[in-house]
């Protein structure tokens, strides 16, 4: 996994094309004001997330953080089983767009 310089290049490929589409939204929608704006939020957020990380990889050694560098394996067995839902709820909805469709916007 890249650090430090290299850990900007390798998220290019999922930051990227979200925050242009924050950043065309907002154009579309707002103008330029509200683009830098939206753009300035995800920057801030997206920093605030990595630094929270950061400590908290930075404090793992302490006590209070191994038990949960013991329930890692259950931790990873909830997560796969939620990635599969997620994936069976996107194949839903590409298969049947107007159940997904009336679901989110009934009426």
């Amino acid at each position: 996994m890249p650090t430090g310089g290299g850990s900007a290049p390798g998220g290019v490929g999922w930051t990227g094309p979200f925050l242009a589409a924050v950043a065309a939204y907002a154009t579309a929608t707002g103008g330029f004001v509200s683009a830098f704006l939206g753009v300035g939020l995800f920057t801030a957020t997206m920093g605030a997330l990595m630094l929270a990380v950061s400590l908290v990889v930075g404090l793992s050694r302490s006590t209070g953080l191994r038990g949960l560098k013991r329930s890692a394996g259950p931790i990873q067995r909830v997560g796969s089983v939620v990635m599969l839902l997620v994936g069976a709820g996107l194949i839903y909805s590409t298969v049947q767009p107007d159940a997904f469709r009336s679901v989110l916007f009934p009426g």
